[in-house]
């Protein structure tokens, strides 16, 4: 797991490059967190969880990302939902979109929220086709926001309703019970 969380590994090109490269430092202390996550009983976690949760292979068992949520604004009840491979052998095999919907259902089968999003940036081709996949909508756009690297770039919201994601299920022989 270490390894897949290098600070020079390409998802950082992907998840949030404009906030800059993390420092090993910073890295050696997630890698610690999951690694406390990964030994710590899962009864002891709130429900829904909050803590990312590894995305595995199946074939392997090896962890090639991780999903999560968390608050956007508590008061409100508004969660936004995120979702990284960190393995680029694994980028295009359909974990994110297979770990998102899964994770989406149950988000919504643990609360009686009315909604979940996701945030990217317009460069970010792999999270606008898992949202759309998914049948996210897309609900914002904020032209222009992000200036790094020598380009500008929009920033996205892509969002689904409970109602919606009952048929986004349907559509898509996803389980939501």
């Amino acid at each position: 797991l270490r390894d897949l969380l290098d600070p020079a590994r390409p998802w950082h090109d992907t998840n949030g490059p404009y906030f800059g490269r993390p420092t090993a430092e910073e890295m050696d202390n997630q890698a610690q967190a999951y690694e406390a996550l990964a030994e710590a009983d899962p009864a002891d976690f709130p429900s829904p969880r909050e803590h990312p949760l590894p995305i595995v292979e199946n074939a392997t068992g090896l962890v090639v990302g991780t999903v999560s949520w968390y608050w956007e604004d508590e008061r409100t009840d508004w969660r936004r939902l995120g979702v990284v491979i960190l393995d680029e052998d694994a980028w295009g095999k359909g974990y994110a979109t297979e770990a998102l919907g899964r994770f989406t259902s149950y988000v919504f089968d643990s609360t009686d929220t009315l909604r979940l999003d996701l945030a990217t940036y317009s460069e970010n081709a792999g999270m606008l086709a898992v949202a759309k996949r998914l049948g996210f909508v897309e609900e914002a756009r904020m032209r222009k926001a992000r200036r790094w690297s020598g380009g500008v770039h929009d920033a996205v919201v892509y969002g689904v309703l409970r109602e919606e994601w009952a048929a986004a299920c349907e559509r898509h022989g996803l389980v939501w019970e």
